[in-house]
């Protein structure tokens, strides 16, 4: 009688199945989302690295040039 009532309650091949697809599919789009969204997050982080050491470069070289050389456009209109 046991066996009866614990095997009526217990799902079969195509039930695990469809319990798999149900909660494995979102599991898995989370977990696929969560790595985008670090990705992401760390490509932010080096971009943003990479301009500052590019603006920090700029800066240094406007110092260098004294903004002694302008430029002229000004004069060549015509």
């Amino acid at each position: 009688m046991i066996n009866n009532i614990l095997a009526f309650w217990m799902p079969g091949p195509i039930e695990f199945l469809i319990i798999l697809i149900s909660l494995g599919i979102p599991v898995l789009l989370i977990i696929l989302f969560a790595r985008f969204l670090l990705r992401n997050k760390r490509e932010n982080v080096r971009l943003r690295l990479e301009v500052g050491k590019l603006a920090d470069e700029l800066e240094q070289m406007r110092k260098k040039a004294g903004g002694a050389v302008k430029d002229n456009s000004s004069d060549k209109s015509g």
